[in-house]
């Protein structure tokens, strides 16, 4: 008998003694999970085991793309305050020629003692105890529970071991962007005293910030950089360190200026096409190609988000009357290549998020060639949780709509800094000059020795358990450290790079 023959009749369509009704519901019966039939009458669809896979599926990136904090040279250090010396000058250039029988004219050398402050960064988990108990897919789940954990917390390090500022937040360390404008200024007399004006002039205008102004790294910009650390600060490199999608256009720019003739006498013949970039060769020696998927990490942001924590602050308020207009200004880097209409808006930052984004610009603004924006805003206040600093996003040039736009963040500025008035602009606000472009990463040539930088550490990363006090067991992954340019003079940085599709 055909077990789909409900009448005991040969039937050669078994589906034939079936009604539509019954076909539908045995199709939809057979799409459900065994907790969907939890106390209910069924077809047989119940009797089924559900189907697992026991191999996790990690939609989360891997500790071998975290490229840059794997490489950084280590070092431990016993203190929360750590102190090194720098030879500043050989001495005076006093003239070497002397008279028969002259003592040589006397000159010092020159020191300097510098300082660095650990900080301490860490995340938390919790497993309950029937967590712990419960057959799971990955084992155990506090063991697994451990290692996302200390993922996330080196992940994280990984972009804020490069873009974490101290004078933004004070819990933060100087990450190695914070330290080369600094340790640029150092060569010009340093920080103190300086405006913010003074102080970015100084940076942009140094040898070794080469300015891309939106283009696609190419090799004039490497050769510069090179140039910048070998001949000009008397360094050495041997790579270069970006975000892939830089190193991605550089091969793509490589390849539209290359002709290959496929099957002619001396051409190529069964060719594999494309091209892999490990190095660059430049006049100064070769750099390796580093590629991090989280360097310069700039995520975009869309109006509507919401602010990223509970703890974040409340959204800043923008002036009543002009919250952003262009001005003509002598020192503008938006020119003729960079002038349109830009869009801005603001959120206000403190060390545990950031709080939703307030537009300045109902419309787009209209930027002409010479001139610049100001930007006017406040604190919202009246939270528990205020805000240290202020993050400035734009989008890229001639947005389609304000509701679908990308925002990039382009500079933060703390709440002394926007009180001073911010890049030249007056008291309570803030200039936008284009030193940064939207959109747009950094690249880094330098020698990767612990001569030039490294990351100190009080203990490493290390897990800490906390005492049981009811069913379930907590831990956090701690690491408490800082890294540090001994060197930042020669570290080259190349700003500004941009993607194909901007305008150059």
């Amino acid at each position: 008998m055909d077990l789909y023959n409900y009448q005991g009749q040969n039937n050669d369509n078994p589906l034939e003694s079936m009604t539509a009704d019954e076909i539908l519901k045995a199709m939809e019966a057979g799409l459900m999970t065994g907790m969907q039939y939890d106390n209910q009458l069924n077809n047989g669809g119940g009797l089924k085991p559900e189907s697992l896979d026991y191999v996790l599926k990690n939609l989360e990136n891997r500790l071998d793309q975290l490229v840059f904090w794997n490489e950084l040279p280590r070092q431990r250090i016993e203190s929360t305050v750590h102190q090194y010396n720098q030879l500043y000058k050989y001495g005076q250039n006093v003239g070497i020629f002397n008279s028969e029988g002259e003592t040589p004219t006397e000159t010092d050398s020159i020191y300097r003692r510098k300082s660095i402050v650990v900080a301490f960064s860490g995340v938390t988990g919790q497993v309950t105890h029937p967590g712990m108990i419960v057959k799971t897919v990955v084992g155990s789940l506090y063991t697994k529970e451990v290692e996302n954990k200390t993922i996330l917390l080196q992940t994280e390090l990984d972009k804020k071991v490069i873009t974490s500022n101290r004078s933004k937040i004070e819990q933060e360390f100087d990450g190695v962007f914070a330290q080369h404008v600094e340790g640029i200024n150092d060569i010009t007399g340093g920080l103190l005293g300086k405006t913010s004006e003074q102080v970015l002039d100084a940076y942009f205008g140094d040898v070794s910030v080469i300015n891309a102004n939106g283009s696609v790294l190419n090799d004039r910009m490497v050769e510069d950089a090179a140039q910048a650390v070998v001949n000009d600060r008397n360094g050495v490199i041997d790579r270069i360190v970006s975000a892939p999608i830089v190193f991605n256009n550089y091969v793509k720019l490589f390849h539209e200026s290359k002709r290959v003739i496929v099957g002619m006498a001396g051409g190529v013949v069964g060719a594999t096409m494309g091209q892999s970039v490990n190095d660059i060769q430049t006049q100064f020696g070769k750099v390796s190609v580093k590629a991090d998927k989280f360097f310069d990490w700039a995520e975009a942001i869309k109006l509507g988000n919401a602010k990223t924590s509970d703890k974040a602050p409340n959204a800043p308020i923008a002036d009543t009357t002009a919250p952003a207009a262009a001005f003509v200004d002598a020192k503008t880097k938006f020119g003729t290549v960079h002038a349109g209409n830009y869009l801005y808006a603001v959120t206000a930052k403190n060390r545990y998020g950031e709080s939703e984004p307030t537009l300045l610009t109902a419309d787009a603004l209209a930027v002409g060639a010479t001139q610049s924006v100001a930007l006017k805003f406040k604190s919202a206040g009246s939270s528990a949780y205020p805000e240290t600093c202020f993050v400035i996003y734009r989008t890229e040039v001639n947005p389609v709509s304000k509701d679908i736009a990308d925002f990039y963040p382009i500079f933060e500025v703390s709440k002394t800094e926007l009180a001073a008035g911010w890049d030249g602009a007056a008291e309570n606000t803030v200039n936008d000059r284009n030193r940064w472009i939207a959109g747009t990463k950094s690249a880094l040539v330098y020698f990767n020795g612990s001569e030039m930088m490294e990351y100190l550490e009080l203990g490493g990363t290390m897990k800490l358990d906390y005492a049981i006090v009811g069913p379930r067991r907590s831990f956090s992954v701690l690491n408490y450290g800082s890294p540090v340019l001994y060197q930042p003079g020669k570290i080259a940085r190349i700003i500004n790079i941009g993607k194909i599709g901007l305008p150059v």
